[in-house]
């Protein structure tokens, strides 16, 4: 199998889709790229432990992009949730976990979204850790700012993909599933909710070494 560039993709331009009523033309993106993996596989139903198949995305990709991004500092007051909190040796509760986190916001503390992805710290890969911390500023679209005046925070729920991936190695593994964010508002105000395709790339050291998370891309 052919390597291929898997690319993270956090939240802006989801953000960006979410907040169309609002401002269609606001889409802000910003991308970093880990490093290349094999070509992966998903079977659709509600979340589980079994097998999860699931299949690279391609150009209808949303992604964080470079754009006119700049760099922000490290943000080190951000608490990660505890890693130790879910067995770390299977790669669906690892890839749903660190979805959840990523996406389980809350306007009234959060600054961005950046802030929820940086709560599943523990389950990154350094690299991949360091790319969130330190890479491009995620900008405040219309999307977020409507959040933000609700002191909405959203809820994240998962199932499995549908697409189809090659078996895990003893060091390799990819998951796909299908995201849905729902913001709920502190007044009572809920929002419509924000579908994704969500594309997880997971590596180890070896076998009984816990996986770490080295991407997320978004459909």
């Amino acid at each position: 199998m052919s390597p291929r560039p898997l690319t993270l993709t956090a939240v802006a331009t989801a953000l960006a889709l979410a907040g169309c009523a609002a401002d269609p033309g606001s889409v802000a993106t910003e991308r970093v790229t880990p490093r290349p993996r094999a070509s992966p596989p998903v079977t659709s139903g509600p979340v589980t432990s079994g097998p999860v198949t699931s299949a690279p995305p391609t150009s209808g990709s949303v992604m964080f992009g470079p754009g006119s991004a700049t760099p922000t500092p490290s943000r080190s007051t951000v608490a990660a949730l505890d890693p130790a909190s879910i067995d770390q040796r299977d790669a669906d509760a690892v890839s749903t976990a660190v979805l959840t986190a990523m996406w389980s916001v809350d306007t009234t503390t959060d600054h961005d979204q950046r802030d929820a992805a940086l709560r599943a710290a523990g389950w990154l890969s350094p690299e991949y850790l360091a790319e969130l911390r330190d890479g491009p500023q995620v900008g405040t679209d219309a999307a977020w700012a409507t959040w933000a005046a609700h002191r909405a925070r959203t809820r994240a729920s998962l199932t499995e993909g549908r697409d189809t991936r090659p078996p895990d190695t003893a060091t390799q593994a990819d998951r796909q599933w299908q995201l849905t964010v729902t913001p709920i508002g502190a007044d009572g105000w809920r929002g419509e909710p924000l579908a994704m395709t969500a594309f997880v790339a997971l590596e180890r050291p070896k076998r009984s070494a816990p996986w770490r998370v080295t991407a997320v891309t978004l459909r």
